[in-house]
């Protein structure tokens, strides 16, 4: 008997869809602060082999030479978002080195905001690329359990701070591993779910579509999907990230530009008076 797993998640609060087409600018640029691990690996090993998977998205950006991976991300997302007809302004506030749980605990002592506090129409959008310590031991190890519960209650405050702030979370999507049916990266998937169950104001971006099976025994069967992974079933490759920065910049474009596009239509009622 054999277990697959399916992985695509879309922006469920923003509308969705893809705009990619199209390339008229939005009105104003949007702002952009990054948090986590950086969505591309400047020194990731490229793809080896002919693309399987048709696209017709742009293939994989080649940063400099000596790129850091944060500023290969931001510059990857800006120009993706750029194609799409949106002008952005990307920085990085910690890419590397903090945890989320030090985020957190950094500010009231882990405390989350006051209901009364939140508030509407986000002024910014923040993507966060949060992932555990341990991105290796498998999420049914009962350490990995508790690290994901802390993960849920940290992620949970943060997005919370960030609506008090009249700012959006989208939270991007791992990219499934094969090293395990129960792997670290499907952990952080499920905790983005019962986070938002548990009422965490976030919006899940970037997931891509790969197939995963694992045979009788719990090991992953050979596959194009697989081969993308790098030896350790876990390291995806630059096709792989660039194909989660295309998701994320066509839910960011489709979602910004539904945004615009109601605030144009309030503006204009406003002033005809109705």
């Amino acid at each position: 008997m054999a277990v697959v797993i399916f992985a695509s998640m879309s922006l469920a609060a923003c509308g969705g869809g893809n705009d990619g087409g199209s390339t008229q600018p939005a009105a104003k640029a949007l702002t952009i602060s990054m948090y986590g691990t950086p969505l591309v690996s400047a020194t990731s090993p490229a793809v080896a082999h002919l693309q399987l998977r048709a696209t017709s998205k742009a293939e994989a950006a080649t940063p400099a030479s000596g790129a850091s991976d944060v500023q290969a991300t931001v510059q990857t997302l800006t120009d993706a978002l750029a194609s799409r007809g949106v002008t952005a302004n990307i920085t990085a506030q910690v890419m590397d080195g903090t945890t989320l749980h030090q985020i957190v605990i950094g500010e009231d002592n882990g405390l989350p905001p006051t209901p009364d506090q939140f508030k509407s129409d986000p002024s910014e959008w923040m993507i966060v690329n949060f992932q555990l310590d341990d991105m290796v031991t498998p999420a049914n190890d009962p350490a990995q359990q508790v690290a994901i519960n802390q993960f849920i209650q940290d992620l949970t405050v943060f997005a919370q701070r960030a609506a008090v702030a009249g700012k959006a979370v989208f939270a991007v999507a791992q990219i499934p591993t094969c090293d395990s049916q129960f792997s670290a990266a499907g952990g952080v998937s499920n905790a983005f779910s019962r986070a938002l169950v548990a009422g965490a104001p976030i919006r899940v971006i970037g997931g891509i579509p790969l197939t995963i099976v694992f045979d009788a025994s719990g090991k992953a069967v050979p596959s194009p999907d697989t081969a993308h992974l790098g030896a350790d079933c876990r390291t995806p490759d630059a096709y792989l990230q660039n194909e989660r920065v295309q998701s994320v910049a066509d839910e960011i474009a489709a979602g910004y530009k539904e945004a615009a596009a109601a605030a144009s239509a309030a503006s204009g009622a406003s002033s005809t008076g109705t």
